[in-house]
Parts: C-alpha cells; structure tokens; sequence
C-alpha cells in the first residue's frame, strides 16, 4: 500500500508539472529566444535559418530525455537537498546574472553557497542587523554539499544534450574578428527544458528508507525524505569563428564532461574528508570560470576559419530548404567551379548560375580537401537563387557587436535605444 501511495505521489506530481505556469513561462521564453535568434538572422541575411518552433520543439523533447536522466542519476548517487536550499541558490544565481548573465549558472552560486557556509562556521553569528541574521542563519543552515553534487549531475547531462544537439541550433554571424577584419562566427546558444524530480529532505514522519545500503550517499544524514518537482532550464552559450558548429560542440561537450566527473569526485571525496568541500566549491567556480576562458583562448589561438579562400566561394551557410540542401552542400566546403566556369567571388555566382538555364553542376571541395560533384535542376524564375549563404569579404560592411553584457547593461542598452527620459 506504501508503495501504491508513493506512485501516486509521483503521478500526482508529474500532472501538477504540466499545469504548472512556470513550466509554460519557461517554454515561453525558450520560443522567444529562437524568434528573436531568426529575427537576427533575417536581418543580417534576409533568410530563416532556424525555425523557432522547430527548435523549441527540440528543446523540449531533449529536455525531457535530459530531466529524467538527472532525476535518475542524481537519485542513484544519493543527492538529497533542502528545500531551503534550493530556493538560496537561485536566490544566488539571480544576484550574479546581475554582474553577468553566464553567471546564472548554478555552478557560481552552489560554489559560493559552500564558501559562505564554511564562513558561517567559524564567524560569530550577526544578531544586531534586522534581516541579516535571518539569512546568516539559513546559510550556516544549508547543506551545500549535495548541491555541488547535483551540479555535477546537471553538467554531466548537459554535455550530453550538447553532444546530442551537435550545433543544431546555431546560427551564422558576421562579427569583428581580431584584427578589425569583418569574419564569419557561429552564434551556439542552446536551451532546455529539464523538469528534474529530486530527493528533498523532511521532516520525521515523511517517507524513509533506502535504495541500497549506504544510501543517500551525499546526504547520509537525511533519515526522511520527500519528492520534490522542479521546471528547470539548462542551457549553454559559445560563439566559434574557428570551426564547424558540430565541432565546437563536440569539444563543449568533452569539456563539459571532464568538469563534470572531476566536480563529482571531489565531491564524493568530501563525504569522506568534509573540509574538501570547500575544494570543490572553489572548483566549481573557478573550473568553470576556466571552460569559458580556455575556448576564447582556442578561438584566439585559431585562424578563422569561415573567411575568403583563394579556391573558390567558401559557404558560410545553408538555408533549409533550397536547393543546396538537397544537394548536400555543408558549412565549410568550398564551391570551385559552377557549370564549367571557375568561381573565386560571390558575384561569379549569378553570372555562372545562368550558363545553364534548366541544369547546373558544380565541383565543391569538402571540408576534407576532397572533390565532389553535384548537381541539380534550375526551375524558371528561380535560376539565381541557390541558398548558400557565402563568408564575408572585403565589402561586407554589416556586423553583429557580441558583448556579453549582464542585465543591468542590458536594460540600459535597451532604454537608451528606446530614448527613454529625452
């Protein structure tokens, strides 16, 4: 009958998701990303590259898949939190996206979290503030180790859905590169939405017990517990004018999931050894302080790679639908020759384009360096239109300024734009 009754939790659980409106504000907010990632495209390209539905559609399927598997993993490993807990670290989290907004990432404020509470430890409690103490007391209070634990979790399953995603979801840019000279970038901004089902501890009295001996591992001090669902989103943001989207993706990945497993051990190691937590709270921050600094090291370290080449016209992107997707013609590859004639420059296109009014073939070299022929039909009133979206040359004039700004600069961008107060 226990058992019974806990299914039903459960299920009662997943149905109070779904009519949840933070479960449909985050589903908002993703579409609304998409749209305005397509406005830009449309703007700098007078083309649709992604399909925002089609994305957030994406976005959700795979973050189901992701949720569940966090729910699974994080309930294995034995992470019970506290309520409390949770609600100090998006507390935190919001507090640091007003620096930056990559800060919002829970891997800033679990870490600090686990820092404050070390200090909360050693200092003498602030009584004399109104409301100070309150909050000290809720961080001497909390529990950060299970948290640093579920970040772990959340990041090992992250680089998964990045991995899976493979760049999917990115979008072609022109940008200022190094030397003042207009490039070619790809814009990786991913969203997901990850409901997550996670062990909450309770009060005596609420469901107790075991999955195996020795469970909850980083919490073996919670002897009750309940289940809490949560509408979480995850996410990442990495530009890249060095290399194929699906490449930085890849290497996002394996990063993603070299921090994740070091974050787990340290964390495992602190059951063992308390005061190594605060080695993994200053890993969790500085670690993935380094991810970010580390791939803009690679990209300056790097030539770009979506620039003129002297072989023919290289293809920046393709847009869904046109011929040239159906073709097979890919990012990166290089179209040499168009119906017997040799291409160096955009404008070599149209002219080539028309050699042939019904068919047209082209030599494309692969991102390999290897030649490949195709070919398809030209239809009336479409004969200069292929889409392909070519890099920038040396009269490209428009170009995105991407700064990472946090919300304040943000709003005040906005407002400035907006004339508000002349």
């Amino acid at each position: 009958m226990a058992i019974q009754a806990d299914m039903l939790t459960i299920a009662y659980g997943f149905a109070a998701f779904f009519i949840n409106p933070v479960f449909y504000l985050f589903l908002v907010f993703i579409y609304l990303h998409y749209r305005r990632q397509m406005n830009l495209e449309r703007q700098l390209f007078s083309a649709r590259i992604q399909s925002p539905l089609l994305s957030t559609i994406r976005a959700v399927g795979m973050g189901l898949v992701g949720g569940l598997l966090i729910s699974l993993l994080s309930a294995g490993l034995g992470v019970v939190v506290q309520a409390q807990d949770l609600w100090i670290l998006w507390g935190l989290a919001l507090i640091l996206a007003l620096i930056r907004l990559r800060f919002l990432c829970f891997a800033y404020a679990a870490g600090i979290l686990a820092i404050l509470h070390a200090i909360t430890q050693v200092i003498p409690p602030v009584t004399d503030v109104p409301g100070l103490s309150f909050v000290w007391e809720m961080i001497r209070q909390a529990k950060p180790l299970p948290l640093l634990a579920l970040v772990a979790v959340m990041h090992l399953i992250e680089a998964m859905l990045v991995r899976w995603n493979g760049g999917r979801d990115a979008s072609p840019l022109f940008v200022e590169g190094q030397r003042g000279r207009i490039v070619g970038a790809y814009l990786l901004h991913s969203f997901w939405l990850t409901p997550v089902v996670l062990f909450v501890q309770m009060e005596p009295g609420a469901i107790s017990g075991a999955l195996y001996p020795g469970w909850p591992f980083f919490s073996p001090e919670a002897a009750s517990f309940g289940l809490m669902l949560l509408p979480t989103v995850t996410g990442f943001s990495d530009m890249t004018q060095t290399m194929t989207p699906y490449r930085k993706a890849t290497q996002v990945a394996k990063n993603l999931t070299l921090y994740a497993i070091i974050l787990l051990g340290l964390c495992a190691l602190a059951v063992w050894f308390y005061p190594l937590i605060l080695l993994a709270a200053i890993f969790a921050l500085f670690g993935h302080e380094a991810l970010f600094f580390w791939s803009q090291y690679q990209e300056r370290k790097r030539s770009p790679y979506f620039i003129q080449s002297s072989r023919g016209v290289k293809v920046m992107g393709v847009i869904p639908g046109t011929r040239a997707e159906e073709i097979g013609i890919t990012p990166g590859e290089i179209i040499v020759k168009v119906n017997g004639i040799s291409v160096r420059e955009k404008e070599d296109l149209y002219p080539a384009l028309q050699a042939n009014p019904a068919f047209c073939k082209m030599e494309v070299l692969t991102r390999e360096g290897e030649l490949k022929f195709v070919q398809c039909a030209v239809y009336a009133g479409n004969h200069h239109q292929l889409g392909i979206i070519v890099v920038p040359d040396a009269n490209t004039r428009a170009f995105v300024d991407l700064k990472r700004a946090s919300v304040v600069e943000l709003i005040k961008q906005k407002l400035e734009k907006l004339n508000v107060g002349a």
